[in-house]
């Protein structure tokens, strides 16, 4: 700050703003630009959403009113386990990855090293990708006899392989998590232009169809992604790969991995369960209401990507705050979770005493799960506080013992209480998470 005398005219009488008031008027202008780049930003990734899984969503809604249950379960559960390749894939690299440029920017870290944590990184995504496809390959060879999974498998282990390189987390970190939205829709779309097509051919073509729409999706996405970062001057650039920073991604891949991975896994054993003991129709229901409330989970994180980088640097000045503070730092996301869980419940209950058939079951099961929608909000809200702080280990302990006991919760009542059974399982999850999360920031 200049200095000033006693016989400098004083601020009101020369006209001049006083360096106090020209600071807290600039930071007040910053505060208001962040935030409307926030909400420009939650806005395109809920337009990315709509367009996206709501062209899916489309497509399974004619697919229960044709009455098409076993096509639906078809797709849903390969098409979950798909995604969960694409989580494997990236094993949490877009938080590494959006957490360094975030560093970078508050730290005046210079960008090369956010490219070099890229190269190394990828490395581990690429190897990551062969090791599925091996394997799925191992399976279609050994143990699957059903021409739709068969032709499924094939053609979609090219998307996980592209998707290697995603720039997901690039975007995230510059705080244009909304293009990432948008640009990731296209893979949803694809694949409900597949479903579609899929509805008019035989079985072993309907694996083909949507296998491919799988890997052009990704294909199209990625392509989009690196065309919006170099259109802002992020074109790639390619470092020598090192072993200190291999070791580094595996060890946070591992431990983002097992945080995002756990709850994932939940959902394809709930999927294999329903298979199992409650048959295709039943199946396809809960495929049907796994959509919607996927789709409100993933505006909340949609949110909360959106506030990741500023979490980042409020945080880094902070010690290890509670997980109260953690909440508190992120009331919107729990305000928007209310909004849902009460929306999702009253929208789905009028569904249920207006509609008949598929749908009338379908919206019953949907308002049987709406109120885990505030449960998960929580834990993410948890989950977001903890990887911003870097502790991705004990968060990855708690979504593990979470999902541990949803899984032993879903097998023990999915012959008790029919599909209510996941709605139960859904609680125990959350519960659990939260609680091992919260002693362990008492600590």
């Amino acid at each position: 700050m200049p200095e000033t005398s006693a016989a400098s005219s004083s601020p009101a009488e020369n006209g001049a703003s006083s360096p106090l008031t020209g600071g807290w008027l600039a930071a007040r202008l910053r505060l208001v630009r962040d935030r409307w780049s926030q909400f420009v930003n939650i806005g395109m990734l809920i337009a990315g959403l709509a367009l996206g899984q709501g062209a899916i969503f489309l497509v399974q809604t004619a697919l229960v009113a044709a009455g098409r249950y076993e096509l639906l379960a078809e797709f849903g559960t390969h098409y979950s386990f798909a995604i969960l390749g694409i989580i494997v894939v990236d094993a949490g690299a877009s938080i590494t990855l959006a957490r360094a440029v975030a560093q970078m920017t508050s730290e005046g870290r210079p960008r090369s090293k956010v490219w070099q944590l890229f190269c190394d990184t990828s490395a581990i995504r690429v190897l990551t990708a062969l090791i599925i496809g091996v394997a799925g390959a191992a399976y279609v060879v050994a143990f699957s006899s059903d021409g739709f999974s068969k032709w499924y498998l094939s053609l979609a282990f090219p998307g996980l392989l592209l998707w290697a390189v995603n720039g997901v987390g690039l975007l995230d970190g510059l705080k244009l998590s909304g293009i990432s939205g948008i640009t990731g829709s296209v893979a949803y779309i694809i694949n409900a232009v597949g479903l579609m097509l899929a509805m008019y051919g035989s079985h072993e073509s309907a694996g083909a169809i949507l296998g491919g729409a799988f890997s052009i999706g990704y294909l199209l996405t990625v392509v989009a992604q690196w065309t919006a970062l170099a259109r802002r001057g992020w074109y790639p650039r390619f470092h020598g790969l090192t072993r200190a920073g291999q070791v580094r991604a595996i060890r946070d891949g591992a431990a983002l991995a097992f945080q995002i991975v756990p709850g994932q896994i939940v959902m394809r054993v709930q999927l294999v369960l329903s298979a199992a003991y409650l048959g295709a129709e039943t199946t396809a229901l809960f495929v049907y209401a796994k959509q919607i409330l996927s789709a409100a989970n993933q505006i909340l994180g949609f949110v909360l990507r959106v506030e990741f980088p500023s979490l980042v640097e409020k945080l880094s000045v902070v010690g290890k705050p509670s997980l109260a503070g953690m909440l508190g730092a992120q009331k919107m996301t729990l305000l928007c979770a209310l909004v849902f869980s009460v929306g999702a419940t009253s929208i789905a209950g009028i569904a249920a005493m207006v509609s008949d058939a598929g749908l009338h079951r379908a919206a019953i099961v949907i308002a049987s799960f709406a109120p885990t929608i505030l449960t998960m909000a929580l834990v993410l809200m948890m989950w977001q506080g903890m990887a911003a702080l870097g502790a991705y280990l004990a968060a990855a302990r708690a979504l593990a013992i979470g999902a541990a006991a949803g899984i032993v919760t879903s097998y023990v009542l999915v012959s008790l209480l029919n599909v209510f059974a996941f709605v139960a399982a859904e609680a125990v999850v959350n519960l659990t998470t939260l609680y091992v999360g919260y002693r362990y920031l008492r600590r």
